[in-house]
């Protein structure tokens, strides 16, 4: 498995983050694409201590993505198939008891049109660097490139794309604290 380093970068600030129309008139949208609500962020605390400000080894909050998709005929020319290339915006803060300036996240790309199969849901590992002196960082994962097969190219409504952190049972409740909280 490859884990991917998140690392700031100058482009980052800068990015839009919304996602690209397809390049053809006469196609359809790109398929939708959500962030949910209950893992958006994350916070991860030291293992076995308690829940409290300085137990927290960092937070991080997905700010947004960039996409574009193009529609293909498979090979076989049957129905259709959809590129679609993402990339993820996350921003991330050091928390009290983190002491070795990185922190090990996860998200996922999910299609809840393909549940129960493997190709709902994959999860992508991401180790975020603190640069010295920094206790927040903010940048764009790399790109992820998925092939959705679609038959028909006016059903791609039905292809909800959804992006948050993988999360524990207990990271969970937490955001749901939270948010009920806030």
């Amino acid at each position: 498995m490859t884990v991917r380093v998140f690392r700031p970068s100058a482009a980052a600030l800068g990015l839009a983050l919304a996602l690209g129309a397809c390049s053809t008139d006469d196609l359809p949208p790109c398929p939708p694409v959500y962030i949910l609500s209950d893992a958006k962020d994350v916070t991860k605390f030291r293992p076995g201590s308690g829940q409290d400000l300085t137990d927290i080894v960092a937070k991080a909050e997905i700010v947004g993505y960039h996409g574009t998709c193009e529609y293909k005929k498979p090979d076989n020319g049957k129905g259709w198939n959809v590129d679609l290339e993402l990339q993820v915006a996350i921003q991330a803060w050091r928390g009290p008891a983190n002491t070795t300036h990185s922190a090990d996240l996860s998200y996922f790309v999910a299609i809840p049109y393909f549940y129960p199969k493997d190709q709902a849901k994959a999860v992508f590992p991401l180790r975020v660097q603190f640069p010295a002196g920094s206790d927040q960082v903010r940048g764009v994962d790399q790109p992820i490139h998925m092939t959705i097969p679609i038959g028909d190219k006016d059903a791609i409504s039905k292809y909800v794309v959804y992006l948050g952190f993988q999360t524990t049972r207990q990271e969970l409740e937490h955001n749901r604290k939270d948010d009920k909280d806030n």
